[in-house]
């Protein structure tokens, strides 16, 4: 409560997050997944003296290069710039838990910029062999940023441990290996490889376009589209078991991942209409793509084009956005499960908030007077972290249609009850009565 609130109009503050994170993973995964996909091919290609397609993967990397660490490092940043405006309590208690690990991440993070810049920029320049130890040194560095990470973001939707409850020790040890941990790395390093082949057939098929691939007389075909077509069917072909092999890791991963979800999240999910449509979405999207790639590069990889190249990513694109989404939805009313509520409190607070106040004056704020403006404070503080005003993303004024003063002041007494998803109030009665008074304001008039 010693921090000031950030108010994004419409949007809300955590949508904003959501939009910047699920690009920034697009990114990540690819940087970690195309970093494998990287250093296999080219082992690959080395092995059997295959300059072509050497040659390719030399031509895929400076895309890679360019969109991993440049646009990667800016999405990066752009997650750290909101959440610490929009969550600083919850940032503040991660930052504190996983201070070690964040560091650990940053060393390796700094190898693998390293790694990257030599790998593409020293591609023709090194002895082969030690081309390919650099390129393993980047891929190996990306993926454990990633495990890393992964282990930050586990304990945020689930602070049990595996070995002792976070809660009990406040070992960064017990908070990092937590109970979610092993699952979630399984699908985001599913994910990873997934993203990185569909990131190669879009540019494949991009950069293969103008290629005669599909003429059935030999004659229409000059010698340097017939050399180039068969490298582009050799790509696709390559890349059709790492999809698969994505899909079918993902799949596993989930399916743990429910395997362990606690109760109340479990139930958080069934009572959510929307959750419940975007993990169909989800599986029939998997399910849909593995069909695609069954019936297209692995069967027909001729019948590969740009068009078809594009909806597999955008399908894929849509699953991993779609699993992002249900994964921070669930931890509803938790910024950070069992520790830090959605409205910027610790759990052990409630108690002592609902006796001596909600609201805490400070060196860079005074509490007014006035009964609307105080409930408006309130509401930014207790409200604002989820809900819009009157206007806006899971806007509050619509909900209150036809509701009377009294029923807004009961309903808001007792948030958590049935709406399981919501915090408890944490107010007093004088704090209640501003904030009913103030959703007066934003109720829509009959």
């Amino acid at each position: 409560m010693y921090y000031p609130w950030w108010y994004v109009p419409g949007l809300t503050a955590p949508m904003l997050i959501a939009i910047i994170a699920v690009v920034h993973v697009f990114v990540s995964h690819y940087a970690v997944g195309g970093g494998i996909l990287i250093a296999l091919e080219n082992q690959f290609a080395v092995k059997t003296g295959d300059k072509l397609y050497r040659d390719y993967w030399y031509k895929h990397a400076r895309f890679f290069v360019l969109l991993t660490v440049a646009f990667g490092a800016i999405t990066g940043v752009g997650i750290w710039w909101t959440i610490a405006l929009a969550s600083p309590l919850a940032t503040e208690m991660l930052i504190r838990t996983f201070v070690f690990g964040w560091a650990i991440e940053w060393v390796f993070f700094i190898i693998e910029i390293t790694a990257a810049f030599l790998m593409y920029y020293f591609w023709t320049r090194l002895p082969e062999k030690t081309h390919l130890v650099i390129a393993w040194i980047y891929a190996l560095a990306a993926w454990i940023s990633l495990v890393l990470i992964t282990g930050i973001t586990a304990f945020m939707l689930d602070s049990r441990g595996l070995f002792a409850h976070w809660s009990e020790t406040g070992n960064f040890w017990h908070a990092f290996f937590n109970i979610q941990f092993l699952p979630q790395t399984v699908i985001r390093t599913g994910a990873a490889i997934l993203l990185a082949s569909l990131y190669v057939f879009l540019h494949a098929a991009w950069s293969f376009r103008n290629v005669n691939i599909t003429a059935n007389s030999t004659a229409d075909i000059t010698k340097e589209d017939s050399v180039n077509s068969e490298l582009f069917h050799k790509i696709v072909r390559r890349m059709s078991r790492p999809l698969i092999f994505g899909i079918v890791t993902v799949l596993l991963g989930v399916i743990w991942w429910f395997a362990l979800l606690s109760p109340n999240v479990l139930l958080v999910m069934e009572r959510s209409v929307l959750l419940n449509i975007l993990l169909t979405l989800f599986f029939g999207l998997c399910g849909l793509m593995t069909f695609l790639i069954i019936v297209g590069p692995i069967l027909n990889p001729r019948s590969i084009n740009v068009g078809f190249a594009l909806c597999l990513f955008i399908f894929g694109l849509t699953a991993l956005a779609s699993a992002e989404f249900i994964r921070e939805a669930v931890r509803k009313p938790w910024i950070v499960d069992q520790v830090v509520l959605g409205n910027q409190i610790y759990a052990g607070e409630i108690a002592e908030r609902q006796k001596n106040g909600f609201l805490r004056e400070s060196y860079w704020q005074q509490l007014p007077t006035e009964k609307v403006q105080l409930g408006g404070m309130v509401f930014m503080y207790h409200c604002n972290n989820c809900h819009a005003t009157n206007h806006g993303l899971s806007a509050v004024g619509p909900l209150l249609y036809g509701e009377s003063k009294e029923k807004i002041a009961e309903t808001i007494k007792n948030l958590n009850q049935p709406a399981i998803s919501m915090p408890p109030w944490c107010g007093t009665d004088e704090e209640l009565d501003a904030l009913a008074e103030f959703l007066m304001t934003v109720r829509p008039a009959k």
